[in-house]
């Protein structure tokens, strides 16, 4: 039986680029053509800024392709000016595994949030209150009077505040435990489902932004 060939991404897609070193933040792409060995993307840009690459420099590029969310792992093969734009030529051949969208990089925030579980046999939804302990692109940790149940999907909502608007999702409870620093509240981490692509990029966003802000206070820290 012939093994399935792994999917690289189509043309036009919109792809998330870093650096392939841990905490890098994330920039957006897309993929502009393809050759035999290589993949010729748009150069990685997040609000206006670009992501510096070099020539042999490691890179991580993550897509959505045959129903899943995929990382390659690949290398700066040159970059080049092509109709006024420039292209950054990266190898096809690197390694590529399916990742979970909670490997995004994720920040320490704290931002109010509502947690809706579904009402039984024809109850009304029980809303709850709480407060994110962080954030990243796959998912939500936050502070919790009431626990979760592991493998429970509830309903989320809340608001980033420096981009404006609203997130919602839906989100599979990965784990509840006791709050080490307050005992009558529960930690609980999910994994968003079921996210618009938009509200996702929102909150890349966000992060990105909150990343070199805490950069900067450390700097004034040091100094």
């Amino acid at each position: 039986m012939p093994v399935p060939a792994t999917p690289l991404p189509r043309l036009n897609q919109r792809l998330e680029v870093a650096l392939d070193t841990r905490g890098s933040a994330q920039y957006f792409s897309k993929l502009m053509e393809e050759t035999s060995e290589s993949l010729r993307i748009s150069q990685p840009e997040m609000q206006g800024m670009l992501l510096d690459l070099r020539e042999g420099e490691p890179i991580r590029v993550w897509y959505t392709q045959s129903g899943g969310y995929w990382c390659l792992q690949s290398t700066v093969l040159g970059i080049h000016e092509q109709a006024g734009e420039t292209i950054v030529e990266v190898a096809r051949t690197g390694k590529v595994r399916r990742a979970q969208r909670r490997n995004h990089v994720r920040v320490d925030v704290s931002l109010l949030l509502h947690a809706e579980r579904p009402g039984e046999d024809g109850e009304a939804a029980e809303r709850i209150s709480a407060v994110t302990r962080n954030i990243s692109g796959g998912g939500v940790s936050f502070r919790s009077k009431e626990p979760f149940e592991e493998g429970e999907v509830i309903s989320l909502g809340f608001y980033l505040p420096q981009h404006g608007g609203d997130i919602s999702s839906k989100a599979k409870v990965v784990h509840t435990r006791p709050d080490p620093d307050r005992p009558d509240h529960y930690v609980v981490a999910c994994m968003f489902q079921r996210m618009a692509i938009s509200d996702r990029e929102r909150i890349i966003r966000f992060l990105f932004f909150r990343q070199r802000e805490l950069a900067g206070r450390r700097k004034v820290l040091t100094r």
